[in-house]
């Protein structure tokens, strides 16, 4: 995709698009595998007119969640296991209301937010998915492995 965004600029890809919608997207073995999942969530990306940056969103059905937690309680959640790391927050409150594919391009950061109510809860990630994508993740991780600073070289 990001060949077709430099070379082709079609009148197409000046509008948000959705993709995989046959759903039966690439991740998705991987998504059910390591979030335990029974079944295959409901995943259809939106691809945009930028060059890097990423939101990713989970929809949630809270009665289907152990102890039915809200929205709410979802977000503490979040942010009592990601306290104190350096490149994952979780944001206190929705700000505009909107949030931004292209937040924290240029980083290594990570931005969860959690929005929604009593019944439905929305987790969304937002990431440069060039810099905290693949690349970013093997340096991090080979950091770790090596008792190095997480930050190292990134």
């Amino acid at each position: 995709m990001i060949r077709a965004y430099e070379e082709e600029k079609t009148p197409e890809m000046y509008a948000p698009r959705m993709y995989a919608l046959e759903l039966r997207h690439k991740h998705l073995p991987e998504i059910k595998h390591l979030t335990g999942l029974e079944r295959h969530p409901v995943f259809c990306p939106i691809v945009g007119d930028y060059y890097c940056g990423m939101a990713t969103t989970i929809t949630l059905h809270n009665e289907l969640l152990a102890g039915r937690p809200s929205a709410e309680d979802i977000r503490k959640k979040l942010a009592d296991y990601y306290e104190g790391e350096q490149f994952v927050t979780v944001a206190k409150e929705l700000g505009s209301g909107m949030l931004e594919s292209n937040k924290g391009v240029g980083t290594n950061k990570l931005l969860l937010t959690v929005s929604g109510n009593d019944e439905l809860t929305i987790v969304t990630a937002q990431l440069d998915n060039l810099g905290k994508g693949a690349s970013g993740a093997a340096v991090q991780n080979m950091n770790i492995m090596l008792g190095m600073s997480e930050k190292e070289g990134l």
